[in-house]
């Protein structure tokens, strides 16, 4: 398959996270697929009844909450709060979050009770749908990477024996499980390699980039480079991957199973 220029997205998920793979791309990307099967989709494209509320966060904070990625129903977003920043009551759907520098902030529900969260670096959560305020109370900028996720109709057939903390342990690591959803951390050394292991849809988030090569179950390569930063929804799929480059990758991935458990 062709991945265009979107290459990059996949590059994402070739390079790190997916190091795995499956397939990625832009919340802006055109429609594509990519020799790993994965399936990109415009973000104007999303069925309305996925589209964002009125209390969408991104709608009531555009200051504090950016989009990195918005296809398949899942979205990923960039929430970043300086100390003191806060924002008026919005609402999530089911998400999962993995932060990325920590802080302290408190959280009001919309029945007025409030929470204090000291939120660590590296740590991760996955939460049903909530309605809140936010306020930065610490003296640290916090940022967090949230995947909010809107499920679609119907469920797919997982083969655990594919899954890819199964058939490479060393390289995928999942730090929250639950819901569904779960939260993995990859990462793959210079010439590390995974045999082959599937994904179901995901959006990977890249912290340290590299250049990784994607092998599909026909056999065709795919080399990819992503930067840190890069953000990416695919679909589900199935590949090798090993990294070809010089340092060592590292992302975090959130799968999404379409049937909750």
């Amino acid at each position: 398959m062709k991945f265009k220029i979107y290459c990059q997205f996949v590059l994402a998920i070739g390079m790190t996270l997916f190091i795995s793979a499956c397939n990625g791309n832009d919340s802006k990307v055109s429609s594509t697929t990519d020799s790993t099967g994965v399936t990109e989709t415009k973000s104007d494209t999303v069925p309305a009844s996925e589209k964002p509320s009125a209390m969408d966060a991104v709608k009531v904070a555009p200051g504090l909450y950016k989009v990195l990625a918005d296809s398949l129903g899942i979205r990923m977003l960039d929430a970043t709060y300086k100390p003191g920043d806060s924002s008026a009551m919005h609402s999530h759907p089911e998400n999962a979050m993995y932060v990325l520098e920590g802080g302290s902030s408190i959280f009001t529900d919309n029945n007025g009770k409030e929470t204090r969260a000291d939120l660590k670096t590296g740590m991760s959560a996955i939460s049903p749908a909530e309605t809140h305020s936010v306020k930065n109370i610490g003296k640290n900028t916090t940022k967090v990477i949230l995947v909010e996720i809107n499920r679609q109709d119907g469920s797919e057939a997982l083969d655990s024996s594919m899954d890819a903390t199964r058939i490479a342990p060393n390289l995928y690591k999942v730090l929250k499980d639950s819901m569904g959803i779960r939260v993995l951390q990859v990462s793959y050394k210079p010439g590390q390699s995974s045999a082959m292991h599937s994904h179901p849809d995901a959006a990977l988030y890249v912290i340290q980039g590299g250049t990784t090569e994607f092998t599909d179950k026909d056999g065709h390569k795919q080399t990819y480079t992503m930067k840190a930063g890069s953000a990416m929804v695919m679909a589900a799929g199935t590949h090798s991957v090993k990294n070809v480059g010089k340092t060592t990758t590292k992302s975090i991935l959130f799968e999404v199973r379409r049937g909750r458990k």
